[in-house]
């Protein structure tokens, strides 16, 4: 039975409708841009092929202008599509289709409307498109070089066979032994027909294998990043426990060095306020005695023993103060949530501090701002870091003469922070001990620990603060603490 090579095109256009079609189906859900190029462009081409095979039932200009034109615009969309596996710029070959499409239909348009021969067109569009078609071969190559898969090899054989039957096509025409008509009889029909249906059958199962497969390598990277990140979390959520841990031990002992050292430093605190806690006692004892003296005589005088009592009750309300900032100092709850008004922690520091300052005849000066000063922490730690900065101050002045010896604590609330400083014209920090100040274990004193200032800059930074000092040998220091503020 002789080959209608019309209707054989026409079942070519069927070809690259159904294939290209199932391809869009099948993938219609990945909603990928490339799968759609490749897609439409094929259905553009398929309609080419349409017009392409009715010569004579359709109008010239349906078949040389539109036919020719979307025949560029599909096949220029499936290179390009193809393009996309490829690791490099896609740019440029954008721009060389574009170009060689464009003066490829120019050329054929002109050529048309200059009378050329059908021949001589036949072979201007096989040998075209036996040279633009090479892309797919080359493609195919070089991502079979990169992967060893079935999906390039089969690209590259489709893209090769694809241009070799264009290729014989337009030879046989050339040297005139092919069909006489373009829907005639010959070997270079046959050849070239059977080239496309093989062709287009294995370049898109091609594409689609090389899709497939390079979905599959992302799944699998995707798995091994989500099993490392599954793994990552795990040995996290275990060093946040240890953290956490650690973090809970650091903390208890912040509050034990507190503890320890606010008893190592309480020795003259001690005696101070003893000798301060003595002299209510001994008037209470005195006043006490005067009552009694009273009230035994003859002649009871109700008034002065009033008066006498008032004394022994303010004596006593003096006691008891003196003995709750003691306790207050001692006490020991978790007060880290508490809102403290920092002016009033200050104030009960300094007299704690006050009894031995006058024993050494010492100022102590004190300037506070009139904003609000409150925020949330742990009272007995951050009064720790006053007392400390404060005897500090001391024993730095009783260790030289001078006709005034002061210490100034002032305190500025800007910018949500509350600044405090404790200056002091005592004998200084040697300049060789400055870089070792807030570090631990490390001491100039003959009796300390060498806990105190860090201790004090580890309670402070853990209430978002800091802590810095300035010092000149012989002048005095200044320490200066930021707080943030509510």
């Amino acid at each position: 039975m002789p080959l209608h090579v019309q209707t054989t095109i026409f079942m070519i256009c069927m070809a690259y409708l159904v294939l290209h079609g199932a391809i869009w189906f099948a993938l219609s859900e990945q909603r990928n841009a490339q799968v759609r190029l490749w897609c439409i462009s094929g259905l553009v081409s398929g309609v080419s092929v349409v017009l392409l095979s009715l010569r004579g039932t359709i109008s010239e200009f349906a078949f040389i202008y539109i036919a020719q034109f979307l025949m560029m615009i599909g096949n220029m969309g499936r290179t390009i599509a193809l393009r996309l596996y490829l690791p490099l710029n896609i740019r440029p070959a954008i721009i060389f289709h574009a170009m060689a499409g464009l003066i490829f239909y120019v050329w054929m348009v002109s050529a048309y409307e200059a009378g050329t021969s059908t021949l001589a067109l036949s072979i201007l569009f096989y040998g075209f498109y036996a040279i633009v078609c090479i892309d797919y071969f080359l493609v195919g190559l070089f991502l079979n070089r990169h992967s060893q898969t079935l999906g390039p090899k089969v690209l590259a054989i489709g893209g090769l066979v694809l241009s070799g039957s264009l290729a014989f096509k337009a030879s046989a025409s050339i040297m005139g032994w092919g069909a006489d008509d373009i829907y005639g009889r010959g070997i270079d029909q046959y050849v070239m027909i059977a080239g496309q249906f093989i062709a287009i059958t294995l370049v898109n199962i091609g594409f689609l294998r090389i899709f497939l497969d390079l979905r599959q390598q992302k799944n699998l990277v995707t798995e091994r990043n989500l099993a490392a990140a599954k793994e990552h979390a795990t040995l996290l959520s275990k060093h946040k426990k240890e953290l956490q841990e650690l973090l809970t031990e650091r903390e208890e002992i912040i509050r034990q060095l507190t503890l320890s050292n606010k008893t190592a430093g309480m020795g003259v605190l001690v005696a101070s306020l003893a000798h301060e806690l003595n002299q209510p006692l001994c008037a209470i004892r005195l006043n006490a005695q005067l009552v009694e003296r009273k009230l035994n005589s003859s002649d009871t005088d109700v008034e002065g023993a009033r008066k006498f009592l008032d004394s022994v009750i303010n004596d006593n309300r003096r006691a008891a103060n003196i003995i709750s900032r003691l306790r207050a100092m001692f006490e020991h709850q978790d007060r880290a949530d508490l809102m403290l008004d920092m002016h009033a922690l200050l104030r009960d520091a300094v007299a704690l501090v006050q009894m031995r300052a006058d024993q050494e005849v010492v100022s102590i000066v004190t300037e506070f701002s009139d904003q609000s000063a409150k925020l949330k922490g742990d009272s007995a730690q951050l009064q720790q870091v006053i007392l400390n900065l404060l005897n500090n101050a001391l024993d730095a002045l009783s260790a030289i003469e001078r006709e005034r010896k002061c210490i100034y604590l002032k305190t500025t609330v800007a910018n949500r922070q509350l600044i405090i400083h404790i200056d002091d014209n005592g004998c200084g920090i040697p300049a060789h001990l400055h870089h070792s100040v807030f570090e631990l274990f490390k001491t100039s004193k003959a009796q300390g620990m060498g806990v105190g200032l860090w201790l004090s800059k580890t309670v402070i930074n853990g209430h978002c603060g800091d802590i810095q000092f300035t010092s000149q040998p012989g002048e005095g220091t200044q320490f200066e603490v930021v707080l943030p503020v509510n």
